[in-house]
């Protein structure tokens, strides 16, 4: 899971970085919650992130270039999920991973560990601390400290 982070992470900030090559470009993740008030409470109180606006089972979620969105679903599949799907990991820039990990965890969100080294380019390295929310979606902090 380790590798898969720093992957995710990697993956991520590289396109964040990237020139716009064409018309397409990723703006918005959805995803699915079972309860949205528990969801918002978790990503806006315990995460920190500004939520925008709620509209029906919506909630928007602010940020610079990508949008958050949860949606809540009446039906959760019982099927222990083995795909693809089970890999996917949202990946939250910081400026501070430091910073942000332990503003974090004083809130209550439930890491796996602490901030570990993912990779580095020679003169910064990449930290990354992963977490699940109450829907059990991996996410994770992560951030570049100039060595």
């Amino acid at each position: 899971m380790r590798r898969l982070t720093a992957i995710a992470a990697l993956v991520l900030l590289s396109f964040a970085s990237a020139a716009a090559g064409g018309d397409l470009k990723a703006n918005r993740i959805i995803l699915r919650v079972t309860d949205l008030r528990t969801s918002i409470a978790f990503y806006r109180d315990r995460v920190g992130l500004p939520l925008q606006s709620t509209f029906d089972e919506f909630a928007v979620f602010g940020g610079e270039g990508i949008t958050l969105m949860l949606q809540q679903i009446t039906r959760k599949s019982n099927a222990p999920n083995s795909g693809l799907s089970a890999f996917t990991e949202v990946v939250l820039d910081s400026t501070d991973v430091m910073k942000s990990y332990a503003e974090m965890k004083a809130r209550g969100v439930p890491f796996g560990r602490e901030p570990f080294a993912a990779t580095t380019d020679g003169s910064r390295v990449l930290y990354a601390a992963n977490f699940k929310d109450p829907d059990g979606h991996v996410l994770s902090i992560a951030g570049w400290v100039t060595r």
